[in-house]
């Protein structure tokens, strides 16, 4: 075996071992590395998904939001504030938020079905129901053909399905002098402005907003809001 002059066996056997493999060292450095790596695409990927799936579920409130809101606004601008009308907002507190009521008299009552009569007026009731696998809640429109004054009243029906995967759903009613209150009720200190420009104990607006989330457990949530202000009506037809 060929060596450097002066040079001592146990070197050249050390570079010798260099020349023929990797050292230990070495191979925990390029598993590192290459830990590194994966780690970073994997989070990448991941980042991605996510925003992805997020992307998706607004897409899917946005919908689902403007279906229902545009149902409740036109349900609420054909409302009916004369006599025999009526107008009643529960406030209720669900798992997860908010699950409030609302019945009015409108008439803007649905047809679906050629041997029904068409009605003037109906009840209309939106009400909540908690989806038992998710946690979430349910919107319903029940709608109950009536003349105003006279039943029947609305039983335990749940009516048609606005929209799912609720966390929250909340009214608030603004009154003429431009309050906001969590709850109303009509038949409660009847008011006629002067001029005559509406009768009963009516809100003058309503907001409405809806929250949506993926699951019940999740902090942020999808906001969907719109207020709608109601009719008014002459003394003509009372009096």
């Amino acid at each position: 075996m060929l060596y450097q002059e002066g040079e001592h066996p146990l070197n050249l056997r050390l570079r010798q071992t260099r020349q023929d493999g990797f050292t230990l060292l070495e191979l925990l450095m390029a598993i590192f590395i290459f830990a590194i790596v994966i780690s970073s695409v994997y989070g990448a990927y991941r980042s991605t998904f996510r925003v992805t799936d997020s992307t998706e579920s607004v897409v899917k409130f946005s919908d689902m939001a403007r279906i229902a809101l545009e149902r409740m606004t036109g349900d609420l601008e054909s409302v009916y504030l004369g006599d025999g009308g009526t107008l009643q907002g529960e406030r209720n507190e669900g798992q997860a938020g908010r699950s409030d009521q609302l019945t009015f008299t409108s008439a803007a009552h649905l047809i679906f079905s050629k041997t029904e009569r068409a009605a003037g007026y109906a009840m209309i009731r939106y009400a909540t129901e908690v989806d038992e696998e998710s946690g979430l809640l349910r919107l319903y429109r029940i709608d109950v053909p009536v003349r105003p004054g006279v039943g029947p009243e609305i039983g335990e029906e749940k009516g048609f399905l606005l929209c799912d995967s609720l966390a929250e759903i909340q009214y608030g009613y603004v009154d003429a002098e431009g309050n906001e209150q969590e709850e109303w009720n009509s038949g409660e200190g009847g008011m006629v402005q002067e001029g005559g420009a509406r009768t009963g104990n009516y809100p003058v607006m309503i907001r409405m907003t809806l929250r949506f989330a993926p699951s019940a457990e999740a902090e942020d949530k999808t906001v969907f809001s719109t207020a709608v202000a109601l009719p008014s009506i002459t003394r003509a037809d009372t009096p």
